[in-house]
């Protein structure tokens, strides 16, 4: 649901647009009005799936393996972040480790679990076979002993919805809320955990997720999913199929108070404390919030410091090999005098540089306005930052943009020259912050939640920027019909227009008519959860003339897609491929996209009676120039037993190659 994506982050991108496109296309409605109503794909960053009794995240990340050494003669596009290739295995050659090398991943506005089949699986379940006769089939498929805990019947490999049949709570939003947001109950390290299939060769490194785990602490439970206490989960592929599975809690001030009271002893972003008095609310209003709860975005600074954040929480630092958190990172600038930044977003990392760069918002006091003034904060941190633990960092500011309606921005794009920001007509709403706070303040009951903090404001049009990543300086505002987002796929500058020489960039975007639905925890919970009914949004180019000052726009109506990644050998680049998921009838599916001519190709293997994948990872493969030569990762998730798994796709053929059991 938040979370999202990226190697080195590169943010994907798209291609199969006309490149003359004239006038913005009206957004498509997903068919059946599906648009934005979605718990399935239109919540944002991040995504959770459950390891067992363990709650997993959406946010990926990949570090190279230890001890791989860079070689100086290997191709400089063969340097990635995140899970990295180790080498060619006829050549044996070891992986590059480029400085901008650096590791994100998003999870995205929804919750998931995840799901796998393919291959190995079709020829496993031909023929009629029931989930009673799966289970006892435990032996090729699961450990022994797992018992599914609904009476649902698998008559066949299902690789198609009906959304009128099967089981509600399947079919109906395709995800099975009720008995997936547990809490987390454990810490635990597993070595050699049961693959089945093969690992590529040169798949080598770790997997990194974040997300919330822990949902209630004694009689107190959040208000929203969002509080959920960070864990981080790490997937450690090494040679001849060997893996390991290590969780750990996000050690946080906020995790450590709410402990030792056993209760929700301090603020988090759409819960309070649970105080007796109305002289403890009162008190505690003045008490400025901590901000200790990362469990959105994961990413590296510096190609090696990993840190992990979320919408109003710091920076918070880990190790990656111990998975300890070192805590807040210290910043050492004269960004922190302005007071706490909120709403981050996903960082990007360039690619070629290693430059980290991200924006939020900044409420600044302003004793001339004699209040409140909101501003957009664009910083980034150099590659040449301490990589040593720890350590202070300097953030380099690139601009400050002020604004009477700051809205939270989820995600950015870089080309080699500017920052592309989105900001939508979602601004803060600060009465709807402030009526839930008084709410509280009388009665001790806190009942605001994501929604409530901003307001859709369609009469307003959608601001598209270009902030020079050097000067700050900022071009022409671009406006365009309104439409909310999430994910950006990619963006990049090309020559153009009536000349030919006209300046122009192309930003790539998924998106929703109208944000989505807001997603109280208790309800989802209870399994009322009709109105999260899964949904994608539409796939928009848009070009920006920064000559003229004139915008187009045109799109890939109905293909109800979100979750992009592309292979990041390509970011910034016009590229043909993207990797994402799709709602076929309110069940996810892991597709390839061909943005030339306008085809979806799915994962054919995953069951979808059961199977629900998401956040997929596109990992390149070493020493090929090929944009599909890779594998797509995705944590998926069983939904009658709640068991997970990793699959590894081969990118260009949508086919499993191999399957990674988590503990159970």
């Amino acid at each position: 649901r938040h979370m999202r994506h990226r190697f080195r982050h590169s943010q994907p991108r798209m291609e199969g647009f006309s490149r003359s496109s004239k006038g913005a296309t009206a957004a498509a409605n997903c068919g059946n009005g599906r648009r934005s109503r979605t718990a399935g794909m239109a919540l944002g960053g991040l995504t959770v799936a459950l390891l067992g009794k363990q709650s997993l995240s959406g946010q990926e990340a990949f570090a190279s393996t230890p001890g791989t050494a860079q070689t100086a003669a290997q191709p400089k596009e063969l340097q990635s972040a995140f899970l990295r290739g180790s080498g060619s295995a006829s050549a044996g050659r070891a992986a590059s480790t480029s400085p901008a090398a650096t590791a994100l991943a998003s999870a995205g506005a929804a919750l998931c679990g995840a799901a796998v089949a393919g291959a190995a699986a079709r020829a496993r379940r031909k023929g009629t076979l029931s989930l009673s006769a799966l289970s006892e089939r435990a032996s090729e498929r699961r450990e022994p002993g797992v018992a599914a805990k609904n009476a649902i019947r698998t008559e066949q490999l299902v690789t198609s919805v009906d959304p009128s049949v099967g089981p509600k709570g399947t079919y109906q939003v395709g995800i099975d809320f009720k008995n997936w947001l547990q809490s987390a109950e454990e810490e635990i390290e597993v070595d050699g955990l049961r693959v089945e299939g093969h690992i590529p060769a040169w798949l080598r490194g770790h997997l990194v997720h974040a997300g919330p785990a822990k949902f209630e602490f004694g009689d107190d439970e959040f208000v929203d999913w969002v509080d959920g206490q960070a864990m981080l989960y790490r997937l450690k592929i090494g040679g001849d199929n060997e893996c390991q599975y290590k969780n750990r809690w996000l050690d946080t001030w906020n995790h450590r108070m709410h402990k030792e009271a056993g209760r929700i002893a301090v603020r988090e972003t759409c819960s309070r404390p649970s105080l007796k008095s109305f002289w403890e609310r009162f008190q505690y209003l003045f008490s400025p919030p901590n901000n200790e709860n990362g469990n959105l975005h994961i990413s590296q600074i510096a190609s090696s410091r990993c840190v992990s954040m979320s919408v109003g929480s710091a920076c918070l630092e880990f190790e990656l090999e111990s998975m300890n958190t070192l805590g807040k990172v210290p910043f050492d600038d004269e960004l922190v005098e302005g007071g706490p930044l909120i709403f981050h977003a996903e960082p990007h990392v360039d690619k070629n540089t290693g430059e980290w760069i991200t924006c939020a918002i900044q409420l600044r006091i302003s004793m001339e306005d004699m209040g409140l003034k909101p501003e957009y904060v664009v910083f980034s941190v150099m590659p040449d930052t301490s990589k040593e633990p720890g350590a202070p960092v300097k953030r380099r500011l690139i601009r400050r943009i002020s604004t009477e309606y700051p809205s939270p921005v989820h995600t950015i794009a870089l080309t080699e020259k500017y920052v592309v920001m989105i900001q939508i007509p979602y601004p803060l709403n600060w009465d709807g912050m402030l009526n839930a706070e008084a709410r509280w303040l009388m009665n001790g009951i806190y009942e605001g939640n994501l929604n409530d903090y901003n307001t859709w404001q369609p009469e307003r049009p959608t601001l598209i920027r270009l902030i020079n990543r050097e000067t700050g300086e900022e071009t022409k505002i671009f406006e365009t019909d309104p439409f909310f987002f999430f994910h950006i796929i990619n963006s990049f500058e090309e020559k153009g227009g009536a000349s030919g020489e006209d300046e122009i960039v192309y930003l790539d975007v998924v998106c929703y008519n109208e944000p989505p639905v807001g997603f109280p925890l208790r309800q989802a919970k209870s399994g009322d959860v009709e109105d999260w009914r899964g949904g994608g949004g539409e796939v928009r180019r848009f070009g920006m003339n920064v000559t003229t000052g004139e915008i187009t726009c045109e799109g890939w109506p109905d293909n109800c897609f979100d979750e992009p990644k592309i292979n990041p050998k390509v970011d910034a680049q016009r590229h043909k491929f993207s990797w994402g998921v799709i709602d076929d009838n309110g069940m996810l599916r892991l597709t390839k996209q061909d943005h030339d001519t306008h085809e979806v190709f799915k994962w054919m293997g995953q069951d979808t009676s059961r199977e629900l994948p998401w956040q997929p990872v596109f990992v390149p493969e070493p020493y090929s120039d090929k944009e599909d030569a890779g594998v797509l990762l995705s944590f998926v998730r069983d939904q009658p037993t709640g068991n997970n798994f990793c699959v590894v796709l081969d990118a260009a053929t949508m086919e499993e190659q191999a399957r990674i059991h988590f503990p159970e």
